[in-house]
């Protein structure tokens, strides 16, 4: 393939990553390949007979500045343009079908590297949109699964519901922070 070639290929998956992106969807390399063969630019990728095109564009991916890969909850890499998707919001995308998972890794994540319970109407706003009774029956199954036994709630005395995970936080520290925050909450 011509040094011509191999750029206008780049630029094109470029523009297919960033395309997905900018419609808040990430995008794996055999979505790629078929809008690249819909556009009639996939003839430009060299393929032997044993070559596999997705593992071309991974490695056409893999140089792309500014273009990340997730391993997506499907056990597939997919893509995202990190201009237009953080990475966090990225895992939210990948994870929203998955709403256990999703609540049990946000949870987890702010109890760890923040450290701080998270209120049950985070997850109702955006980036989540989560409806109450979704949220209500991911709950529900997450104290029944062992895995996430970890994940558990408290009420503040103003009566917020406010989740955590006891790996990260003691319940004492973790009610005394959600108290902290509902009381700045209050007063603005």
């Amino acid at each position: 393939m011509s040094e011509a070639n191999a750029d206008d290929l780049a630029q094109a998956v470029l523009d297919t990553v960033r395309e997905a992106s900018a419609a808040m969807r990430l995008i794996a390399a055999d979505e790629i390949l078929e809008q690249l063969l819909a556009r009639g630019v996939a003839t430009q990728l060299p393929t032997p007979p044993e070559a596999n095109p997705c593992l071309l564009l991974a490695a056409i991916l893999a140089g792309l500045p500014g273009i990340a890969a997730l391993n997506s909850l499907s056990g597939r890499p997919v893509y995202h343009d990190l201009a237009l998707l953080s990475r966090t919001y990225a895992r939210i995308l990948d994870r929203k079908d998955a709403t256990e998972v999703l609540l049990a890794e946000e949870i987890r994540s702010n109890s760890r590297d923040y450290p701080r319970p998270v209120p049950v109407e985070l997850f109702e706003k955006t980036p989540f949109n989560l409806a109450p009774e979704t949220i209500a029956a991911a709950l529900k199954t997450l104290s029944c699964d062992q895995e996430f036994q970890d994940i558990t709630s408290l009420t503040t005395a103003a009566g917020a519901v406010y989740l955590f995970s006891t790996l990260y936080l003691k319940r004492g520290y973790a009610v005394f922070l959600a108290e902290q925050e509902a009381s700045l909450a209050g007063n603005p």
